[in-house]
């Protein structure tokens, strides 16, 4: 079973997230692929590899191509704020490359 949570991201230095997939996609979905050490994402604990990104300061994204995606996640990060709104899928914990 798949949970979606509504995670506040605290804006402090860089998200540091990296994202697979797309819409457009054998994965047909926006992945988390990588949640790199010491960023805001690792920081908060909530976001991890395997994770599908549904929504960022209430822009849905189930739709959306790799680079919209990540365009969303940037608009988002640089907008006004202390903090921004992401909605994810938790997955059941597996390796990543499974997905690929």
């Amino acid at each position: 079973m798949r949970m979606a949570l509504m995670l506040i991201v605290f804006k402090t230095g860089h998200l540091d997230i990296a994202l697979e997939g797309g819409a457009d996609s054998p994965l047909g979905k926006l992945v988390i692929s990588a949640v790199y050490e010491g960023g805001a994402a690792d920081k908060h604990g909530g976001v991890v590899p395997g994770d599908e990104l549904m929504a960022v300061n209430g822009k849905i994204l189930l739709d959306a191509t790799l680079t919209e995606g990540q365009n969303a996640l940037a608009r988002a990060w640089n907008s006004g704020g202390d903090w921004i709104d992401v909605v994810i899928t938790v997955s059941p914990p597996k390796d990543y490359e499974d997905e690929v």
